[in-house]
């Protein structure tokens, strides 16, 4: 987990500047997990195609799902932050389901599931993302 915070407003100000389009709702919801993440690993495990990942703009993945209406930024450090959600609700299961998703797909290596929060003055979020393996194959093999 990051040692890191950052404001929501800060994080969401972040996210605009790529190329996607933020909603108006005011809600969000994270999660930590005691673990770093391959951000490319994460894109194949969303969906690319509802991905936006570049790492010389921004050190996470965001995610836009097609339900519920968030943004979810996925941090290296393994932080998952649901923004700009209509309802509370839709936040914390914007954030649910990217953790179900990447656990379904092996890519968190904990036995419990991380707690959910709604305090989000502040969010552990890291600016600069953790050098990680590559889950995935080598050239080497």
């Amino acid at each position: 987990m990051s040692e890191n915070t950052i404001s929501v407003a800060e994080l969401r100000s972040r996210v605009s500047e790529l190329p996607i389009t933020l909603s108006e709702g005011e809600n969000a919801a994270y999660a930590s997990v005691d673990q770093a993440f391959s951000l490319e690993s994460v894109v194949i495990a969303l969906d690319e195609e509802d991905c936006v990942y570049d790492e010389e703009t921004f050190s996470g993945v965001a995610y836009q799902p097609d339900s519920p209406l968030a943004t979810v930024v996925v941090s290296g450090d393994g932080t998952i932050v649901a923004l700009d959600a209509r309802e509370q609700a839709d936040a914390k299961t914007a954030v649910s389901q990217v953790v179900d998703k990447l656990d379904d797909l092996g890519l968190l290596t904990g036995d419990s599931s991380p707690e959910l929060s709604t305090d989000t003055r502040a969010v552990p979020f890291a600016l600069d993302a953790p050098a990680v393996e590559t889950l995935g194959y080598d050239d080497e093999s």
